[in-house]
């Protein structure tokens, strides 16, 4: 068999589509059994919420400012060292809230809690009035066009009730009918206007362990509107933002171990609704890099705790610690595999048998063997006896007869094939006798014509 008649069954570059086609295929697998999520934009008060009480707008002004942002949607996970912003719902599970914020304050990161207020509806027609008569005949003819995906009205607030958590902080709530807060003020002399100068929610008080809430933005009269806990740890850059004095030994003596949490408690110095006023926007911007502090410089926004939980995305985990290493052996593998299946690729090349050349191989080394070992006398008798079992093969002869008979038996069908002839027997046992290279050549010879001679003629009964 040649390389001709056993062509490859693919190309190299079938093979190369095959293998790329398959491996998207997994990848696409992957990322199918990890995408049953809720969309994102649904109207919530999340990172990804475009509606009016959502944090997109914080989010899209932290990663234009070249901040990295990310979003978790893994119910309970702690995150790292990077600043997490929790916008819990309303009816959110206590005991995980509490569990999370414990965890993230015992040396792991930065938090940011921003407190629910408002209650929203998703708006079904654009509340955008269309310009000019003809689209105010548009609008007859046709209706109102829909509103925006994600957009959101505001039909009132609620009272926070979370019993077990920070039991110690005083939220309150001030209605309609409630003075006027005047805006939000800053240590540093900042200031701007609330989108609902009468619907503010302010706190105060301490944490479990009794320490003191200290406040970074305060309406203009006087109410909290964010505030972190001064509870023994390092936190310069809010504390300068508070316009805390940081001078002394008490300073130099606090733990780098324990990490803040920031409650806002007025979630529209925060929210897309706050955020259309230039100094709310620049506000928010402020509060998130002092809440980092130096050398965080990653910004997380919460997903679970805001209804979008959900499990993480099967690629996602692929490439994240600890199973980063894994994937990456399994790639570099199959790499190897595909590198080391085309060097090897292409038509199986198979010659003619070797098994003639083997032969003459053999009986080359097995006859300069005997010839050094001066032997010769070792080679008449058993090759004469291999030309008497072919001839026993070709005539049909009987095999179970003594030699004197089966060559007699040879001898009467060479005289009628070749009669003149000498007889076979004769030939075999002049054969055994030999004792030089010459003579043994000679009488091999000899049996070898007398094979020739018979091997066409077929088989007939023994005599």
């Amino acid at each position: 068999m040649n390389a001709s008649r056993n062509p490859a069954v693919f190309d190299p570059r079938g093979t190369l589509a095959l293998i790329a086609a398959g491996f998207v295929s997994f990848l696409v697998l992957l990322f199918w059994l990890g995408t049953g999520e809720a969309p994102a934009n649904n109207g919530g008060a999340h990172g990804l919420g475009k509606g009016i009480t959502g944090y997109a707008a914080l989010s899209s002004l932290l990663a234009a400012d070249g901040q990295q942002v990310g979003f978790n949607r893994v119910a309970g996970h702690v995150g790292g060292d990077e600043l997490v912003v929790l916008t819990p719902l309303p009816d959110v599970d206590v005991k995980d809230l509490k569990m999370l914020i414990r965890a993230r304050r015992d040396a792991i990161g930065p938090t940011i809690l921003v407190l629910p207020k408002w209650r929203t509806d998703l708006l079904r027609t654009d509340p955008r009035q269309p310009n000019g008569q003809a689209g105010k005949i548009w609008a007859g003819l046709f209706g109102a066009p829909r509103a925006p995906t994600g957009w959101t009205t505001i039909t009132g607030a609620q009272t926070l009730r979370w019993p077990g958590f920070l039991d110690h902080v005083g939220v309150a709530l001030a209605n309609e009918a409630a003075p006027a807060a005047h805006g939000w003020r800053s240590a540093d002399g900042a200031s701007g206007p609330l989108p609902d100068d009468h619907v503010v929610l302010s706190g105060g008080g301490t944490d479990d362990g009794n320490a003191p809430l200290v406040p970074l933005v305060r309406s203009g009269d006087g109410r909290i509107l964010a505030g972190y806990f001064a509870d023994g740890g390092a936190y310069p850059a809010l504390e300068r933002m508070a316009g805390v004095d940081t001078a002394g030994d008490l300073a130099e003596n606090r733990s780098t171990e324990v990490k803040p949490l920031v409650i806002v408690f007025e979630p529209d110095l925060l929210n897309n609704h706050g955020l259309a006023d230039k100094a709310t926007a620049l506000l928010a911007e402020r509060l998130v890099q002092a809440s980092a502090g130096r050398g965080v410089q990653r910004v997380v926004f919460d997903l679970a705790l805001a209804g979008l939980g959900a499990p993480r995305n099967l690629l996602t985990l692929a490439f994240s610690p600890p199973f980063l290493a894994a994937t990456l052996c399994l790639i570099l593998a199959i790499a190897g595999a595909i590198w080391r299946g085309f060097n090897r690729f292409g038509p199986v090349l198979a010659d003619d048998p070797a098994q003639g050349a083997g032969k003459a191989v053999l009986v080359a080394g097995g006859a300069a063997l005997l010839l050094r070992a001066n032997r010769y006398h070792l080679l008449g008798g058993p090759y004469a006896d291999a030309a008497r079992e072919r001839l026993i093969l070709a005539l049909g002869l009987p095999r179970r007869r003594s030699s004197a008979e089966t060559d007699a038996a040879i001898a009467r069908i060479q005289q009628a094939v070749a009669p003149g002839t000498t007889p076979f027997g004769d030939i075999a046992a002049h054969l055994a006798e030999a004792r030089t290279p010459r003579a043994l050549g000679t009488q091999a010879a000899n049996l070898h014509r007398i094979e020739q001679a018979l091997s066409h003629v077929g088989r007939k009964e023994g005599p």
